[in-house]
C-alpha cells in the first residue's frame, strides 16, 4: 500500500521530531518543514495528498501559499502546533492520535471539497 504523503509548511519549530514520528508510526510520512513558498519551489516534486499550513504565517504568505497548492491540486489545511482548546474548530499539529485522524480526514475526505 502507497503511504500518505503530507507537505508541511512553517519553520523547522512547527514540526516536532516526536510529532514526525508519530505521524509515520500512523503511516503517514511528512514532507518539510518548509519556510516558504520559494523553498518548496526549489525542492523536487513528488506526489503529495494534502498540506498542513502553519497558522502563525503572515497573511500574505499564507494567501500566497494556499493560492500555489490550490494550482497544484493540493488540499491543504491551516494548524498550529499549540494544544487546540476544547470546542475549538481548528487543527493541531501533534502527536496526537486524535490530532492526526482529525487533519487526515479533513484532507482525504471526498465529501469535503473545502481546502482550507
Amino acid at each position: 500500500m502507497r503511504k500518505i504523503r503530507i507537505l508541511i509548511f512553517g519553520p523547522s519549530a512547527f514540526l516536532a521530531a516526536e510529532v514526525r514520528v508519530a505521524w509515520h508510526q500512523a503511516g503517514v510520512e511528512l514532507i518539510g518543514p518548509f519556510g516558504s513558498l520559494a523553498e518548496w519551489v526549489t525542492t523536487p516534486k513528488e506526489h503529495a495528498d494534502g498540506a498542513v499550513i502553519d497558522l502563525d504565517f503572515d497573511t500574505a504568505t499564507l494567501i500566497e501559499l494556499t493560492d500555489a497548492l490550490d494550482e497544484a491540486s493540493i488540499p491543504s489545511r491551516f494548524a498550529t502546533s499549540s494544544a487546540v482548546r476544547p470546542g475549538y474548530g481548528g487543527f493541531e499539529l501533534s502527536a496526537s492520535l486524535e490530532a492526526i485522524n482529525a487533519i487526515l480526514r479533513a484532507l482525504l475526505s471526498p465529501e469535503d471539497s473545502a481546502t482550507h
